[in-house]
């Protein structure tokens, strides 16, 4: 499989003063940009902080012919069977374009945002019971679905459905190996440095191999890919700034400590954070970033692709020109290794 690409709707946080209807225009032209630079699928988050990821997508099904679209939805938003009409009407208007993130609802606390009140053991049972409704739901043939069960209760679901292609599903590693090897097409894996993230995988996989599935795997990384290391690397210095606390915790501060020590001797100050070549952290708790040339950077993404990721979902401040740069000197020197590749027979 060759290595795909999304890139991140950030749609929440400070508007600066603009006005908030200003942003649907500015999700079509980043889904448009997106499209253009040669991207597989827009990410669209999902979460209280966040627009309605399902209203977002059917809104830029129109403006947009090849794009695919992941919606990440909280299990706790929507019951499964209104969920797979809705997907239902979503693949329909896409031509099959839409796949679905359920995120674990444990992360940033959603389950306290959407009012669940179940503890973690309750909220697995209930996730369990949510997927199995939805994917006998979808999945051909359609046909009317009743069910009793210990959190959901349905009669003749399902009536509208037609039998069309199930939009793939993406579930959260920390929802476990086995749930995820059972029930997922795609798991989402955190964003580390590439060994640990290999050994996620590898993991992983064994699940779903003793499951008797195949698994594809997803992670996020922020971006800054530059003519030159040094302008990369000023930029990922100022980025710092945001994200820089007035006072840290000796928690954080031990945690960094790691990091600085190993990279004391960098010639930039913003490497002090570099925890693997040309992989940033900002902060902790964020997602690693990118930084480098834009040769680094390609290295960088097919040894994340080398490590076992299957698609890998970027973001960034100042989104379009961030796209569009990715799309006109990044994309092109992968698509180059790549086909080199095939003339050697790799």
């Amino acid at each position: 499989m060759s290595l795909r690409f999304a890139w991140k709707l950030c749609a929440s946080g400070a508007r600066g003063g603009l006005d908030w209807q200003a942003q649907p225009a500015e999700w079509v032209q980043l889904a448009q940009a997106v499209e253009y630079a040669g991207f597989d699928d827009l990410y669209l988050p999902g979460g209280p902080s966040q627009p309605d990821s399902l209203m977002v997508a059917a809104a830029l099904c129109a403006h947009t012919r090849l794009l695919g679209l992941t919606l990440s939805l909280p299990a706790e938003a929507m019951l499964p069977a209104a969920l797979a009409a809705t997907l239902q009407s979503l693949q329909s208007l896409s031509a099959g374009r839409v796949r679905l993130h359920l995120p674990d609802s444990d992360r940033g606390s959603l389950r306290r945002a959407f009012g669940e009140v179940l503890n973690r053991d309750q909220r697995h049972e209930r996730i369990d019971e949510f997927l199995d409704i939805l994917q006998r739901l979808l999945h051909a043939p359609a046909t009317p679905l009743d069910h009793n069960g210990r959190y959901f209760h349905l009669e003749n679901a399902g009536l509208g459905l037609r039998d069309l292609p199930p939009a793939l599903l993406l579930l959260d590693e920390s929802l476990g190996a086995e749930r995820v090897a059972n029930r997922a097409d795609f798991c989402f894996v955190p964003a580390t440095d590439v060994a640990q993230l290999g050994q996620t995988i590898t993991r992983l996989n064994r699940a779903a191999q003793a499951a008797g599935r195949t698994l594809g795997h997803v992670a996020s990384f922020g971006i800054i890919a530059r003519d030159s290391e040094e302008e990369a690397w000023d930029e990922a210095a100022r980025q710092a700034q945001a994200f820089a606390a007035p006072a840290r915790s000796k928690r954080r501060r031990a945690e960094a400590s790691v990091v600085e020590l190993l990279a004391e001797r960098a010639e930039h100050p913003a490497r002090r954070r570099e925890i693997h070549p040309n992989l940033w952290l900002p902060a902790p708790g964020e997602s690693p970033v990118l930084v480098g040339t834009y040769n680094q950077v390609a290295s960088r993404l097919r040894e994340l692709h080398g490590a076992g990721l299957d698609q890998i979902i970027l973001h960034a401040p100042n989104s379009v020109r961030e796209v569009l740069r990715f799309g006109e000197r990044v994309l092109p020197l992968l698509r180059q290794q790549a086909e080199k590749d095939t003339r050697i027979g790799r």
